[in-house]
């Protein structure tokens, strides 16, 4: 178990389903859309993204790709199933959720006027908060990619 990558497979067994090279086409726009660079790869794509948000800019349900940074989508087809699985790396996530946890125990040390063990448990309590939010975002805009590039009427 590698804590520094989040994995994830997705086992489709549908009766029809599109050739690769249309899923692949279909992950790649979604990610184009997304700002993110692609480098295809024998049976599946890998993405990279570099843009970084500036003060002033808001994020929406489609740019939670931010904290995936780098990740990899692997499509395989075994008889009647398709197998997509995926990987991404979580060292951004962990940066930003440090980041925000010495913030807010900084800031309840400072304004709630409290002990260090109490800002301290409140650090932890933060970035355990920030990285299971995180992981959730990131496994949601993963299967939404997935469906949306596999099914036909998936919105």
């Amino acid at each position: 178990m590698n804590f520094f990558e989040l994995r994830g497979t997705l086992i489709i067994t549908e009766r029809k389903i599109n050739d690769i090279n249309t899923i692949k086409s279909k992950m790649e726009s979604r990610l184009l859309d997304l700002n993110a660079r692609i480098t295809k790869v024998d049976n599946g794509l890998t993405f990279s993204r570099s843009k970084l948000y500036s003060q002033g800019t808001l994020m929406t349900r489609y740019e939670s790709l931010g904290f995936m940074r780098e990740g990899g989508i692997d499509i395989n087809k075994e008889s009647h199933s398709l197998k997509i699985s995926w990987a991404v790396k979580l060292d951004s996530l962990y940066f930003f959720s440090l980041c925000w946890s010495i913030v807010a125990g900084i800031v309840i040390s400072l304004f709630a006027n409290t002990e260090l063990v109490i800002s301290v448990s409140t650090g932890i309590l933060f970035f355990l908060m920030f990285v299971f939010i995180g992981i959730v975002l990131i496994k949601a805009q993963l299967n939404d990619l997935i469906n949306s590039s596999v099914y036909r009427n998936y919105y």
